[in-house]
Order: C-alpha cells, then sequence, then structure tokens
C-alpha cells in the first residue's frame, strides 16, 4: 500500500511523456524542409565534433552540435524527394523524450546538387574585422576541405 502512495506522489513531480512507437524525424533548413515527422528511416548518421553520431529509433533525449560536413538518413520507405544524403554548413539535432528528432541545418543540399569542382569559385563577402574573419575563413576552409573529401 505505502509503495503504491509513493509511486502516485513521485508521478506528479516527474512529467511522463508519451512516447512514439517508431521515432519521427525532422530535417529543415531555413529554405526548406527535407523530411517532416517522417518514420520510415532506420538510422541517421552524422559527424560531430567528437565523434560519428547514429541516431535511432529510441535513442536517449539529447542535443548534439553538427558542423559542416554530411547528414545520411537510411530510409527504410522507398522517396523520391530525397536520397538521403545531404551536404550542410552545420546545425544542431535535437533527440526529444518523445521519440522524436529534429535537425536544424543552417543550409544543406542533397550530393547530387553539389558541383564539387567549383566550391571555390563562389563569391563570398569580405569580413573587415580581422579577429571574425580569422574564423570566418577557418570555418569555410573547414566546410570546403569536408566537402571535398565526402564528394569522392
Amino acid at each position: 500500500m505505502l509503495g503504491s502512495k509513493v509511486t502516485n506522489h513521485m508521478q506528479r513531480f516527474f512529467s511522463s511523456v508519451a512516447k512514439k512507437a517508431r521515432m519521427e524525424l525532422t530535417i529543415r533548413t531555413p529554405y526548406r524542409t527535407i523530411v517532416e515527422n517522417f518514420d520510415g528511416f532506420s538510422r541517421v548518421t552524422a559527424k560531430t565534433n567528437e565523434a560519428v553520431l547514429s541516431i535511432q529509433n529510441r535513442s536517449p533525449p539529447a542535443t548534439y552540435v553538427l558542423p559542416p560536413g554530411m547528414l545520411k538518413v537510411k530510409f527504410t520507405e522507398q522517396r523520391t524527394d530525397t536520397s538521403g544524403e545531404i551536404f550542410h554548413c552545420g546545425g544542431w539535432a535535437t533527440v526529444h523524450p518523445d521519440n522524436s528528432c529534429e535537425i536544424t541545418l543552417a543550409d544543406g543540399w542533397e550530393k547530387s546538387e553539389m558541383e564539387f569542382d567549383s566550391l571555390d569559385k563562389g563569391e563570398m563577402e569580405t569580413i573587415t574585422d580581422p579577429i571574425e574573419a580569422k574564423f570566418v575563413d577557418r570555418i569555410r576552409a573547414r566546410a570546403q576541405k569536408t566537402f571535398l573529401k565526402k564528394s569522392a
């Protein structure tokens, strides 16, 4: 009897979230939504500053910073609007307690849309502050190097 009272009392203080049976995935950029509330996938693979990240059904809740690189989604259902191989300029991935995952990218492109031979030919805004320029140049160089390495 006492055990059930303690359990009921504890439930009032801790939020219980209804979990989805299969993880739902949403991938967005500021310009488009690539996938929204989609559960026909088995795994999302990306790189973080620490290691390779693999998100799948029942992954624990967490937030991850994604540096520029490639994001791969392994689909279990056929999709015609995306290949699941997305190059991005960085972003973050949030795995929610309700077994959903939301990935927000600064910008992202399908691998088939990329023109790797013209990555260094784009016009970039010139930054006048020497401290800002140092960091922006470093990020641009790392992104270009990562994209060229993954294009092979």
